[in-house]
């Protein structure tokens, strides 16, 4: 015997109370480390909670303007279901502050390292006008789009290389190394490491120790535009050039083609400028020469000519007239020609246009075999015929 079935939101309705009935989970107090945290604006602050192998979604009914992304905390409430999407998350009471979580102090130490070691201090130029630039990023990820978009704003012949890789999880390290690796064997003029967007757990490989190391002995020039302006990971601090965006490191990599369209455009507004006060010059020159003219030409002669071209005018107006009327009667001519035959004028004298079912109009027997299909065209309506005999007429 099969089950009733239920709705979704029922069940979710039935988790949801059964999870508040639970005593234990409806008085928790959970540590972790806080990241992505926002403040919605009806005041309400959602973050993640986490440790080194897992995170829970948060939601306290209240605006925490002190928590900061990686802080540690005790977070004291319950656990609930989100009805509308079906997942659970802890609703929060109470946020008790630890300190420093362990994931940021980390990170913190090692850049310390690093900038000791002096990993932060190399800046190198990149190429005024880059002939092959290599892009590390996802071929379907938001930033690759952007790039390209901000590529094409440029009238350039330069080559754009795009290494396809994972831009999040823990594959997505070797992947990046290697096209650090892959655009160093194949010498493009910069490398762009690039990915929109996210959460510190999204952008948290780009903190990897390794990939700072490749960065940093990378024999070309590396462009970093990972996530928002508020981002900035180990590789950032690493590479040669760091931008808040990927449409912001993609600007400064063809910054030098753009200068020069500005610059072309600044030559092109003097050209216009120069120009036009040059023809202004000349106006006022032929101005006063016309001024001049006019008080020493003979004005009888002028007059003349001026009767002369008017009746110039005249007669040519006479005879394209005449032309005019010769070519209206030979269109009359051909209307009445075309007219004659329209197949409509055919049809309404009763008449008929047969075709086969592809359209071709029956001319010849030839065209015709039996039991085809043809369409018979009358003035007003259509008749569609199966062929049952086939003869010539005497």
């Amino acid at each position: 015997m099969k089950l009733k079935p239920i709705k979704v939101s029922v069940l979710n309705q039935y988790i949801k109370k059964y999870l508040m009935s639970n005593s234990i989970l409806n008085n928790l107090r959970v540590e972790g480390e806080i990241s992505n945290i926002r403040l919605s604006k009806t005041g309400y602050t959602y973050f993640t909670l986490g440790d080194e192998d897992s995170i829970i979604n948060c939601v306290a009914f209240f605006a925490d303007n002190i928590s900061k992304n990686g802080d540690k905390i005790i977070a004291e409430g319950e656990l609930s279901v989100y009805e509308a999407r079906g997942s659970y998350q802890l609703v929060v009471r109470n946020i008790e502050r630890v300190g420093l979580g362990k994931i940021l102090l980390d990170l913190e130490m090692l850049k310390e390292k690093l900038k000791k070691e002096g990993m932060f201090d190399r800046h190198r130029d990149i190429p005024l006008y880059p002939t092959r630039i290599g892009v590390i990023t996802s071929k379907t990820g938001a930033a690759i789009k952007d790039i390209l978009k901000t590529f094409e704003g440029v009238r350039a012949d330069f080559e754009i290389i795009i290494y396809n890789t994972l831009v999040q999880g823990e594959k997505s390290k070797d992947n990046i190394i290697n096209g650090i690796k892959y655009f160093n064997e194949n010498l493009t003029d910069v490398i762009l490491i690039s990915r929109g967007g996210g959460s510190f757990e999204d952008l948290n490989v780009f903190n990897d120790l390794k990939i700072a190391e490749e960065v940093y002995k990378s024999k070309i020039p590396v462009v970093t535009g990972i996530g928002h302006e508020t981002d900035r990971t180990l590789t950032d601090y690493v590479a040669d050039i760091y931008c808040h965006t990927p449409t912001a490191a993609a600007e400064i990599i063809i910054k030098g083609y753009k200068d020069v369209e500005e610059r072309l455009r600044s030559y092109l507004q003097l050209l216009k400028q120069n120009t036009n006060n040059i023809i202004n010059l000349k106006k006022s020159e032929l101005k006063s020469n016309r001024y001049i003219l006019k008080n020493f030409l003979p004005v009888e002669y002028i007059y003349k000519t001026k009767n002369d071209i008017e009746n110039y005018k005249n007669i040519m107006k006479n005879i394209l007239n005449k032309k005019i009327s010769s070519l209206e009667l030979q269109l009359s001519v051909m209307s009445e020609r075309l007219n004659s035959h329209n197949y409509n004028k055919q049809l309404e004298k009763g008449f008929t246009l047969v075709t086969d079912n592809k359209g071709n109009i029956i001319k010849n027997i030839n065209q015709i075999q039996l039991s085809d299909m043809l369409n018979i065209r009358f003035k007003e309506f259509e008749v569609i015929a199966e062929t049952k005999e086939i003869k010539e007429v005497e």
